[in-house]
């Protein structure tokens, strides 16, 4: 791929041909040259599938990465992958390339406005976005920095041993999340006072990706009762993208507060957790927190709501409901269910629980000791955050 955008800079895999007809290429690549002239730096549009089963775990923003380093080539990477997401990397390049600025849909958060046809508008969306790219104002040149970098190829499910001093939530947090927690907040420090900087000059592009990104607060009654470390770590990965393009423009938001301390604490669960297999739970966690942080900025709630306790990727609960799932559950009791789940009866409640990579195999969440187990995922009425923040020993 980097010798065939060393000749064009439009890429268009194979297996998405059918995305990009010959004459949206054309105008992709007129919108390309012109971009690039303006802008003063290479401009590249990447269109491929990249599964989860790849070497980059279908994360863009870990291929975008490697395919840089593998061009060795600074400029503008934008990227779609089989779903229609939106994905941009600038490298040294002297504009304020804002990666969530909204689209032509208002969403803000890179998808086509019509999931049923997802590259029905893809040539729209990405003309649209290089010729905003090409007006952005200019900026001292900087390149994004990769968070976590994907498991080695085949390794990404592999567990290893548990070592006994570093078991407990104390240890873990003391020795483990203290180091990286410190990394992580610096370089989050950093990205609010860029995004401060932006807000202070009144860019109305960074207040309307946060208001349009807060905006949509979705169930996910399909996510996974089983889902693999891989697809842990690139939802994560995407849930930290949304809630951090909804923080510009939030100032005085009643829910500001717990948004921007929800970030923090689920930036650093994948950053600390993102590299360990035997942390599949934080992933959740952060998945967790990241949406709740969207809800409390959408809703205007310092308090916004438990996740379902089913499985917490489902979203938030809706309807509290007397169940038992069994094993560690804590018997039968109310919990916080989403609008799926409270439908279905409650024989058939244990086939939705979530589970996740154990040493001895799948197990259900409320069974694997730990903070998560403890605060029931905020469901007994506590706030969440301070919580994990006690867990990671961060304030």
């Amino acid at each position: 791929m980097a010798a065939a955008l060393a000749r064009d800079p439009l890429f268009v895999d194979p297996d998405l041909a059918a995305a990009l007809g010959a004459a949206d290429r054309a105008r992709i690549g007129a919108a390309i040259r012109a971009t690039a002239k303006r802008v003063g730096a290479p401009v590249h549009v990447i269109v491929i599938p990249n599964p989860s089963a790849s070497e980059s775990e279908g994360r863009d923003d870990a291929f975008l990465a490697a395919l840089h380093d593998r061009t060795r080539r600074d400029g503008i990477y934008l990227m779609s992958d089989s779903s229609g997401w939106l994905e941009v990397r600038a490298y040294e390049v002297p504009r304020e390339i804002d990666p969530y600025s909204p689209d032509e849909n208002r969403k803000g958060d890179g998808f086509p406005a019509d999931q049923e046809h997802r590259f029905a508008d893809l040539a729209d969306r990405i003309v649209r976005r290089l010729n905003a790219y090409a007006a952005a104002p200019t900026a001292a040149p900087s390149s994004p920095r990769l968070y976590s970098t994907p498991a080695p190829f085949g390794q990404e499910n592999r567990l290893k041993p548990a070592e006994p001093e570093v078991k407990g939530p104390f240890l873990t947090g003391l020795l483990l999340a203290g180091p990286a927690g410190a990394v992580a907040l610096y370089w989050t420090g950093r990205g609010a006072l860029a995004a401060g900087r932006r807000v202070r000059r009144g860019s109305p592009a960074g207040a309307a990706a946060g208001l349009a990104a807060a905006a949509e607060v979705e169930a996910h009654p399909g996510a996974p009762a089983r889902p693999t470390v891989k697809w842990l770590r690139r939802t994560a990965a995407k849930e930290l993208e949304r809630l951090r393009g909804a923080l510009p423009g939030s100032e005085g938001n009643p829910g500001r507060r717990y948004a921007v301390s929800a970030y923090d604490v689920a930036q650093i669960l994948f950053d600390d957790a993102g590299e360990d297999a035997e942390r599949p739970l934080d992933l959740v966690g952060a998945i967790v927190l990241a949406r709740q942080g969207r809800i409390a900025l959408a809703r205007t709630t310092a308090h916004p709501p438990a996740p379902c306790f089913v499985n917490p990727l489902h979203g938030e609960a809706t309807v509290r409901r007397q169940i038992r799932l069994g094993g560690d559950d804590g018997g039968r009791r109310r919990r916080p269910l989403c609008a799926a789940c409270a439908a279905v009866p409650a024989r058939g409640l244990s086939d939705r629980v979530l589970r996740v990579p154990g040493p001895d195999g799948d197990r259900p969440h409320y069974s694997v000791p730990g903070v998560w187990r403890d605060t029931a995922w905020g469901s007994h009425g506590t706030d969440l955050v301070p919580r994990v923040q006690e867990y990671l020993g961060v304030d």
